[in-house]
């Protein structure tokens, strides 16, 4: 009789876990997929703002964090970004490289990675259960009895776990299966939303809502350098969001006390800019500051940059300004200082920080030390990379080696 593996998650992990089990196994076992949504793939979808960066061509285990630093490393030398994209190209995609390393099926289309994963499984005939909200596991014999919410029994000899973590909990991934990990013996780090908009004092951007300025975004831990990122910022009425943000919003869950520092024109030095508003004191000294920063700045920002410098109204005359107030003017510029609150939650957020802790799993195999014959890849664990297919890559190597280990096991 035909030993079984139940994938329980039906997202990037779960849906090429799939098919590798069928390749590694030659058919040989019987493989399910459960999925609690009512279809399989819809975190994939949102992706890339749909367009799906599945990848990047610059990956390595230094763009990932968590307790264990190296952990992703030997997983994504077993499977690369160039097995990656060999992999989707089998399936009928072809990649395009854009911005930053960022790697997109040709037709920039989500939906052309879950529809190769999809099509491929029909292919091969492995069944996918949906609504299949899992409740417990307990393990008995060596068999593993997975009992749903609606009370259908699946026994399985192999568990492969790939149900994320709890980014995007409308899309499913609401921390359903680190609960059932935790319950069966397992430990968690503190979890956080990662590669999300940030929260700063409302009285900061509220005026800003709606403005987007492409400038660099500085982060700091009270006074100590973090990491910078350069690209389009978009103010909100919360706090600020775009590139840089996503980019840098992993550090929320490893430092305190953040503050972002944006600089509106990296172009220039502090002291240009400062002389590049002494030069406008003369250009524009028959006018008031309402007008001051046309063609230099947003108009909205360029007011919140006058009243910061200490000018009340902005009928205050050009020809007024003193070097104090252009010295200020033109540090604010360069240092728009902002307090980092928070993030905006799970349900925007694109991924988790934290996870169920490396240490419990073999770091060769992803099999839990804990229970024998139960693996875990992508998010669900303690590892979370940067903005810009990172986190795919990460799905798709640990995916790879879970499944290879979990099948040798049973063949």
């Amino acid at each position: 009789m035909k030993k079984t593996l139940a994938i329980i998650g039906g997202g990037a992990v779960g849906l090429t876990s799939a098919i590798h089990a069928y390749n590694f196994s030659k058919g040989n076992i019987n493989i399910i997929i459960l999925e609690k949504m009512d279809r399989v793939g819809k975190k994939i979808l949102a992706t890339g703002n749909g367009r799906c960066n599945f990848t990047n061509i610059y990956a390595t285990y230094e763009n990932f964090y968590g307790e264990d630093k190296f952990f992703s490393k030997y997983f994504l030398e077993q499977f690369s970004v160039q097995d990656t994209i060999d992999f989707f190209y089998n399936l009928g995609v072809l990649h395009t490289v854009l911005e930053n390393g960022k790697v997109y099926p040709y037709s920039e289309q989500a939906s052309s990675i879950l529809d190769a994963l999809r099509n491929k499984i029909d292919n091969l005939n492995i069944p996918i259960k949906t609504e299949f909200d899992v409740k417990s596991i307990n393990k008995k014999n060596d068999k593993f009895k997975i009992v749903s919410t609606k009370n259908e029994t699946i026994l399985a000899n192999k568990i492969i776990f790939a149900t994320g973590g709890m980014a995007s909990q409308n899309l499913g991934s609401n921390g359903s299966g680190i609960k059932i990990l935790k319950s069966l013996g397992h430990s968690c780090t503190k979890l956080t939303p990662a590669l999300v908009q940030l929260k700063t004092p409302p009285e900061k951007v509220k005026s800003l809502k709606g403005i987007k300025i492409t400038g660099n975004l500085k982060m700091y831990s009270n006074d100590t350098f973090l990491k910078e990122e350069y690209g389009e910022i978009l103010f909100t009425d919360y706090g600020i969001s775009g590139p840089p943000v996503f980019q840098l919003s992993t550090l929320f869950s490893r430092y305190k006390n953040l503050i972002a520092y944006i600089d509106f024109m990296p172009s220039f030095t502090e002291e240009e800019v400062f002389n590049i508003l002494k030069d406008r004191k003369k250009l524009l000294n028959y006018t008031n500051m309402e007008n001051y920063f046309n063609g230099l700045l947003n108009k909205r920002l360029g007011n919140i940059i006058a009243k910061s410098s200490g000018i009340e109204k902005l009928s205050f005359l050009v020809e007024n300004l003193t070097d104090n107030i252009l010295k200020n003017m033109a540090n604010l510029i360069k240092n728009y200082k902002l307090e980092i609150l928070d993030t905006n939650g799970f349900n925007n957020a694109q991924v988790t920080s934290g996870g169920i802790k490396t240490s419990e799993f073999n770091n060769k195999t992803l099999e839990s030390k804990i229970i024998k014959g139960l693996y875990c890849a992508g998010e669900i664990l303690d590892v979370v990379g940067d903005c810009g297919g990172f986190n795919l890559q990460w799905a798709w190597s640990s995916s790879y080696v879970a499944t290879k280990c979990c099948v040798k096991s049973m063949i």
